[in-house]
């Protein structure tokens, strides 16, 4: 089994939230606009929670021009439900509500509104605020965004993004870099919440280690040589590697726990939320190397047919 180091950083909490910044694509706009745009977010979706979206423009005109912005919204991959967008003036901290109205007579699934704005030379960033009024009932599900610049209604600059809709916040309330070898426990506290539109049946906890070789996170040492606990009402119970058994029902299950400590009868259902407290320490069995892990919180809905991994978030440390 491998794990790659690009996975361990981007599932830490420092880099939880999904960027859903994405290249402009071109779309029939000349080559030579003088106009380059892109569509930047740094968090996913909650219902009823304004999160930020931003268009980071670049003019290579020498002077500034009035533009219209354009925004289209398709909710073809999102639940029904409404969508709120604002944005700013530039240099303005008050926030305008953007009149979205429908692309087909009828139909929801698409919206578009338009504001204009003085566009400067040089770098700008223009600041927006969606709102989605729905829940996620599936993995994956999100809002698309396209952008568009346009002058004399001509388009110089389109960009592309999706704003992600929630389904599992995880934060990081406590934990320790480092576990120390040979040392005592280092602890690591976590609040999760529900935020999609179902129950989830369990929280699947794993907790693995991996070694760096030359770039690459090997998983070449069994977990054993770690001792994980997570507190319950009744203590501090250990997390157990799991025995060889029948296949999997995920694919997620598949690649990331051959060797995990396992922990998986949390459940937290529609709106719930829990605090979750773990404890780890090295056995005295690792051989030297450096070594990172990681623990993972996936939360898993089990459907009629299949056992889904809607969302998995964690926190990696180091031994030290």
């Amino acid at each position: 089994m491998r794990h790659s180091r690009a996975m361990v950083a981007a599932l830490s909490i420092a880099a939880l939230a999904s960027c859903t910044s994405e290249e402009p694509h071109d779309e029939g706009q000349p080559s030579t606009s003088p106009v380059w745009m892109k569509i930047e977010s740094s968090s996913d979706f909650v219902r009823g929670e304004p999160g930020p979206l931003a268009l980071a423009v670049d003019n290579s005109e020498s002077k500034r021009s009035n533009v219209d912005v354009s925004l289209s919204i398709s909710l073809q991959h999102a639940p029904k439900g409404d969508v709120a967008i604002e944005y700013q003036d530039l240099g303005s901290s008050s926030w305008k509500t953007l009149r979205l109205s429908s692309k087909a007579a009828g139909s929801n699934k698409d919206l578009s509104g338009t504001f204009q704005t003085a566009l400067p030379s040089g770098r700008s960033t223009f600041n927006l605020r969606l709102t989605p009024g729905m829940r996620p009932t599936d993995s994956g599900q999100s809002i698309g965004v396209t952008a568009r610049i346009s002058k004399a209604r001509t388009s110089v600059a389109v960009a592309h993004g999706s704003a992600r809709l929630t389904n599992f916040q995880v934060a990081e309330d406590s934990g320790a870099e480092y576990v120390q070898r040979g040392g005592g426990w280092s602890e690591y506290d976590f609040s999760v919440k529900n935020r999609s539109a179902v129950d989830y049946p369990k929280i699947q906890i794993l907790a693995f280690l991996c070694e760096d070789v030359e770039g690459d996170c090997r998983a070449a040492e069994s977990t054993s040589a770690l001792s994980v606990q997570w507190k319950t009402a009744n203590g501090w119970k250990e997390l157990k590697i799991p025995s060889p058994g029948p296949t999997p029902t995920s694919d997620a299950v598949q690649s990331l726990e051959d060797d995990a400590a396992l922990v998986s009868d949390i459940g937290l259902s529609r709106d719930e939320s829990k605090p979750l407290h773990f404890r780890i320490k090295e056995t005295g069995d690792l051989r030297a190397g450096s070594w990172q892990g990681q623990i993972q919180l996936t939360a898993r809905l089990k459907g009629a047919k299949s056992t889904t991994a809607f969302s998995s978030k964690g926190i990696a440390f180091h031994i030290k």
